[in-house]
């Protein structure tokens, strides 16, 4: 899944030393959602915390990942956007 990569590669570790996406979100949910496109209708996104992170994953692909200031764990690693 894009999102656990591109959190992977923003938290400087291996994807597979991460907690499951599943233990957050509904994954498969979130693949319908991106894949569900209607520029009619503009952008939709769906928005969450993971790993200590705020991540936005948008229905046009972009995945927005940045250290969740609200978190009690503290990450100094930067923002990044990616496309799914």
């Amino acid at each position: 899944m894009a999102v656990i990569a591109t959190l992977a590669d923003v938290m400087d570790t291996d994807p597979v030393d991460l907690t499951p996406l599943h233990s957050t979100v509904d994954p498969e949910e979130l693949d319908s959602f991106v894949r569900v496109r209607n520029g009619a209708n503009g952008d939709t996104h769906s928005a969450f915390t993971h790993e200590g992170h705020a991540i936005t994953v948008h229905s046009y692909g972009v995945i927005a990942i940045t250290p969740d200031t609200n978190s009690q764990r503290k990450n100094t690693a930067g923002a990044r956007e990616d496309d799914v």
